[in-house]
């Protein structure tokens, strides 16, 4: 018996954003070689690098950095948003529906979090900052704020309580730097990379309740992506087959369930009807 875990498109959410704190730590360190001067232009290189001020220059490139690595993460998380109008889920609230019909990642994950009936705490604030802050960084004349309610609550954090959730986040800092429209510290955008990585996933464990898991199945066989598994699924012993399939999925977000469990499940004659399905499907089409 097996029973969804987690949705496929979190797989993708993660390759989105999973390395986005890395990377940036990654180009700090060669801007700061930069600065020292252990870092220079290598004549294989054939660009034109010339900078009035190698200091200056370092510092616009780290605000750059940076800026970019916040626009990023919120990308990460309208690309997991994106995901939600498309099969295997299927939702039936109007208001939640109507959202998904809009561009802005603001209502789309408002509407969300209301649908999930998602209480404020510190990540869900941190994510609001990061969206408005994108959005003021990105678009020359944006003047987005923060709503009261989430700036009330991070104002109220103590700096001490979140020490080692948030490696050292200043609760206050961040909001004075979003105030004046500078650019993000490397802090303040892990803790905002965090927050989005920390409730895509608790989201998740919700909007599952949403999939129609026989059509999931389906389309996970028929995913071109996956092809090479499951042929090797087809082409093995009859008697290994459903053994194998059950493996194909745990990696696309099945777990092993007991029948106690409320989740939504699926046995291994269900899963053989799939698969039988989808082998005389393949045959006919030859």
């Amino acid at each position: 018996m097996l029973e969804l875990n987690w949705s496929g498109h979190l797989n993708h959410f993660k390759n989105h954003l999973g390395q986005t704190n890395h990377y940036l730590i990654t180009i700090l360190i060669g801007l700061e070689g930069v600065r020292t001067g252990k870092v220079t232009k290598e004549e294989s290189l054939n660009v034109s690098w010339n900078p009035k001020s190698l200091e200056e220059s370092v510092v616009r490139s780290r605000r750059f950095a940076r800026n970019s690595a916040l626009s990023w993460a919120i990308d990460a998380l309208d690309a997991y948003l994106g995901y939600l109008p498309k099969k295997p889920f299927a939702f039936n609230d109007v208001e939640l529906v109507k959202a998904f019909n809009t561009r802005s990642v603001y209502t789309r994950f408002n509407a969300v979090i209301k649908f999930c009936n998602y209480g404020t705490d510190l990540p869900l604030s941190l994510i609001q900052l990061g969206i408005q802050w994108r959005n003021n960084l990105v678009h020359y004349h944006a003047e987005n704020e923060l709503d009261p309610s989430y700036k009330t609550f991070i104002s109220k954090i103590k700096a001490e309580d979140i020490k080692e959730r948030f490696r050292g986040l200043n609760p206050h800092k961040i909001l004075e730097n979003f105030e004046k429209n500078s650019s993000p510290t490397l802090k303040e955008v892990a803790g905002i990379i965090q927050s989005i990585h920390f409730i895509v996933l608790e989201l998740d464990k919700f909007l599952i309740q949403h999939i129609n898991i026989i059509d999931y199945i389906k389309s996970l066989t028929e995913d071109e992506k996956n092809k090479k598994e499951i042929n090797n699924i087809i082409i093995a012993q009859p008697d290994k087959r459903i053994g194998k399939f059950e493996q194909f999925l745990i990696s696309k977000g099945f777990k092993k369930s007991d029948l106690t469990s409320d989740a939504k499940k699926i046995g291994a004659k269900e899963l053989e009807t799939i698969l039988n399905d989808y082998i005389t499907k393949k045959r006919q089409l030859k």
